[in-house]
């Protein structure tokens, strides 16, 4: 590298330093996001499949050891539903809506660091390369002459820089671009999840609703059965007791 090593670049140019430490900060805070979305990834599909038989039973409280034990966004979204199924429609979706906005939030979190690197290293970059150019004008006046071995060390830095801020810059918008990809995936998973969670809850309603009615059915009608046999029994009654008293 022209007689230089990687080394010596570090210490003649500061920016390459700053550059470092957003390449750092970008793969760390990358691995960060990497390991949550692993952590927190479920089936959604799964997970309301295995809800649905709990919520028909009327077991709320399977229901919500299912939605914990599935640590994942769903379950937490699911699970507000659960808590607050007795509220009228809109205020248990306004619930569920903001459960999911705390969900988003969770995602997004440091998100804005993978962004910042993306828009700021091209420019230390571009910082870089100006200091480099500014260096080697200056070496040539001090040296008098315009050889290329007097300019070659700020050449070397304004080219290195600029590199660098791509590759910082590149890196940082794929995984920028690849984590902003998964959270509208999710969101789409939690609000279609949320949709599912509704319809199985107004199929319960009704369920509950028509076994209610049912009983109620079936209690009249034995009521009814009852007091008719209680009436022809004392008819009958009735009937003899004119024949007992001739006798």
């Amino acid at each position: 590298m022209l007689g230089m090593s990687l080394y010596e670049l570090f210490l003649a140019s500061p920016t390459m330093v700053v550059l470092l430490v957003c390449s750092i900060i970008t793969i760390g805070f990358a691995v960060e996001r990497s390991l949550f979305f692993h952590s927190t990834r479920t089936n959604a599909a799964k997970f309301m499949k295995g809800l649905s038989p709990l919520m028909q039973k009327g077991d709320t409280r399977s229901a919500l050891r299912w939605c914990k034990d599935s640590n994942s966004s769903v379950g937490r979204v699911i699970s507000q539903g659960l808590t607050h199924a007795s509220l009228k429609r809109d205020e248990l979706l306004q619930r569920m809506e903001t459960a999911i906005e705390v969900e988003q939030v969770e995602m997004e979190r440091n998100l804005s660091v993978l962004g910042t690197m993306s828009n700021i290293a091209p420019l230390l970059g571009l910082f870089g390369t100006v200091i480099g150019i500014i260096r080697a004008f200056a070496d040539i006046a001090t040296a008098g002459a315009g050889g290329s071995a007097v300019v070659a060390m700020g050449v070397s830095e304004a080219l290195m820089t600029t590199a660098a801020g791509i590759v910082v810059a590149v890196i940082a918008t794929i995984f920028f671009n690849v984590f902003v990809r998964r959270i509208r995936t999710r969101t789409v998973e939690l609000e279609d999840a949320r949709e599912e969670f509704f319809n199985l809850l107004n199929t319960t309603k009704q369920t509950r609703s028509f076994s209610n009615e049912t009983t109620a059915q079936q209690k009249t009608v034995t009521e009814t059965v009852d007091s008719t046999v209680e009436a022809c029994a004392k008819i009958t009654e009735e009937v003899e007791e004119p024949d007992t008293s001739g006798a």
